[in-house]
């Protein structure tokens, strides 16, 4: 196969997975008791907790979603008044103010992923450890050059 017809097959498949896998998770995050987080709230919650040792900021936020930065202070206004995160000055630009995931926060996201990925596991087990292994770190590669 030439590598042009490689790319478009491994973006076809990378794109089915990832249909099925929003899919599958939407269908369990109906059962996931979030604290009273909307499930778009769940995810940003998440994804600030998984992120947040790069010093995300707002900006980063409104990157992920695909909007502007004005769109998301809304949602962080509230995810900060509830306790689940926090804003803190960037120690190397103090005009900066980074986003952290609260003590309560972190104990959600954990409870909620556990949660989730009971539910939706991708299905993995056909696979080895070592072509596991393999599969995660090539993907990781791929994200890591579709970041720029």
């Amino acid at each position: 196969m030439a590598k042009r017809e490689s790319a478009a097959a491994i973006a076809e498949l990378i794109g089915r997975i990832s249909l099925r896998t929003r899919q599958n998770m939407a269908t369990v995050m109906d059962s996931v008791d979030l604290a009273g987080l909307t499930p778009h709230q769940a995810r940003i919650l998440g994804w600030i907790e998984a992120n947040e040792a790069s010093g995300l900021i707002q900006r980063d936020i409104a990157d992920v979603m695909g909007t502007r930065a004005a769109s998301v202070s809304s949602l962080l206004q509230l995810l900060e008044r509830d306790g689940w995160i926090e804003r803190r000055a960037d120690p190397s630009d103090s005009r900066r103010k980074t986003l952290h995931t609260t003590t309560k926060g972190r104990a959600q996201v954990k409870r909620f992923e556990s949660d989730i990925w009971a539910g939706s596991s991708p299905q993995l087990d056909t696979f080895t450890e070592a072509e596991a292994d393999d599969l995660r770190r090539l993907l990781a590669k791929l994200d890591q050059e579709l970041a720029g």
